[in-house]
């Protein structure tokens, strides 16, 4: 495997390792496409029924909107290093193939190892929390109880059918299920927000200067969890039409579009509470928070809706995240890093269509496994893995800002904002995030234990690429 670099376009950075950009995939697909691929990764509707809760409980802070506003703003500061990276480097690996031009080949294979655990681990704990919702959704609708491993068998297979074929349908499927979901989040926060909770109308939960009561950092942390996945812009350049106007443009207006809606949302949620109650009834009932106040303010209609467009919105996360892994999957077969046959796009769909076969596959096993361990799905699967993926995307993320300081200190061109000051701020930022997410994860995971077993897996999964990538330079010096 070739450890070169070549160059396709003046300025840019194109390493054999992936060999991603060499490969026509998709049918090209715009901005548009792309932050629908995003938005719906981020699952809005799911995230306000499920995240606002743990969002303001945590904090206890009656200006949590603010916590979405100063995350959204985080991020914003990240793309400026992290879409001008993408200019330089035009492989479709996203974090870790800027990593790895920016701080060498062994931190790179430890990046691209610890983005593929991270990614699957997240793809598990959907799949868990979708199933588990749709089997009490289906209950509650229709008194019938089915196991959720049979509802994640079956989003599985309606996914993986969907990802075998081009880029293209999915955008499609995903426009709908993200309209759908927005749609309905929207009319409830401008029907709160017109018609005033019980305490009127009042701008109090965007108080700037309560923003420091209670516990800020816990808000601020879980908050970034509801951006999780904004990154895949860069992962979809190989099928975007003109990446490198459209993959910017799409990470700005996804951060951005997220951001709005959450701090717009939470905002009204605060309203129709009333602030002062706000942190009170997220606490006592986190679950029901946002149904009650659609059956409050939209009747039973709009509690009956919100309950099954989480569905639809979890779906839509579903479809997003089993793209991006098979994505990922296909970057690794295509770079030697997995069996070559997974890096072959599917010669008339032009889907990495192997690899989300093997994705499928991986998942089904996971089910399985789930299954036979007698592991909760929400419990278990969705808390323990998603809480480390989370951790896992954001140690890339603070690696992805320290390779663009590097990058450009040995290239000298782009303005100093783009290259240095913004990358750095984000470096510090993502740094401080990582202490505390790792330092708050037993509590995330509900147990130090698992906290710790978990810490472990990503830990061997970065050092372990890292160590495969220096045996393979050791081996090929050797022959």
């Amino acid at each position: 495997m070739s450890q070169k670099s070549s160059s396709t376009s003046p300025g840019s950075v194109v390493s054999t390792e992936t060999g991603t950009a060499k490969v026509p995939m998709g049918k090209g697909i715009g901005v548009r496409g792309v932050v629908f691929l995003v938005a719906a990764g981020a699952a809005p509707l799911a995230a306000a029924v499920a995240v606002f809760p743990v969002v303001v409980s945590a904090s206890e802070s009656p200006v949590s909107p603010l916590f979405f506003v100063v995350a959204a703003l985080a991020l914003a500061v990240f793309a400026v290093g992290f879409t001008r990276m993408a200019h330089e480097v035009t492989d479709a690996g996203a974090f870790y193939d800027f990593i790895r031009v920016g701080l060498g080949h062994v931190c790179g294979r430890g990046a691209a190892t610890l983005a593929l655990v991270s990614y699957a681990l997240l793809f598990v704990a959907l799949v868990g929390y979708l199933g588990a919702s749709t089997a009490s959704a289906v209950e509650y609708f229709t008194g019938t109880v089915i196991p959720w491993w049979a509802w994640s068998t079956v989003s599985l297979f309606i996914t993986g059918v969907l990802a075998y074929r081009d880029i293209a349908l999915s955008t499609k499927v995903l426009g709908v299920s993200l309209v759908l979901e927005l749609a309905i989040m929207l009319v409830l926060d401008f029907v709160v927000v017109f018609r005033g909770g019980p305490e009127g109308t009042t701008a109090s939960a965007l108080n700037p200067l309560h923003f420091t009561d209670g516990t800020p950092s816990l808000g601020l942390m879980f908050a970034f969890f509801g951006f999780v996945g904004f990154e895949a812009t860069v992962i979809f350049r190989s099928e975007a039409r003109n990446p490198h106007r459209t993959i910017p443009r799409a990470t700005y207006v996804s951060i951005i579009a997220i951001g709005l809606f959450y701090a717009f949302s939470l905002f009204a949620v605060a309203v129709g509470t009333g602030p002062n109650s706000l942190v009170a009834k997220a606490t006592e009932n986190p679950q029901t928070l946002v149904t009650e106040l659609a059956w409050t303010f939209l009747g039973v209609f709009g509690r009956d809706a919100v309950q099954i467009l989480v569905l639809v919105s979890l779906f839509g996360c579903f479809l997003t995240f089993h793209n991006v892994l098979a994505r990922f999957t296909f970057n690794f077969g295509a770079a030697g890093l997995l069996p070559s046959a997974l890096g072959r796009a599917h010669p008339r769909h032009h889907a990495p269509s192997r690899a989300s076969l093997a994705v499928t596959a991986y998942c089904l096993l996971a089910i399985a496994g789930s299954v036979m361990l007698g592991l909760d799905p929400v419990l278990d699967l969705y808390t323990w893995f998603s809480g480390a993926a989370t951790l896992g995307i954001i140690v890339l993320m603070a690696l992805t800002s320290l390779a663009v300081i590097v990058f450009f200190r040995g290239h000298e061109r782009g303005s100093w904002l783009t290259t240095f000051i913004a990358p750095t701020v984000s470096l510090v930022a993502f740094g401080a995030l990582v202490f505390l997410v790792v330092k708050n994860l037993p509590l995330l995971v509900g147990g130090y234990g698992v906290a710790v077993a978990l810490i472990a897996v990503l830990a061997i999964a970065l050092a372990g690429g890292a160590a495969s990538s220096l045996v393979s330079r050791s081996s090929a010096r050797n022959l």
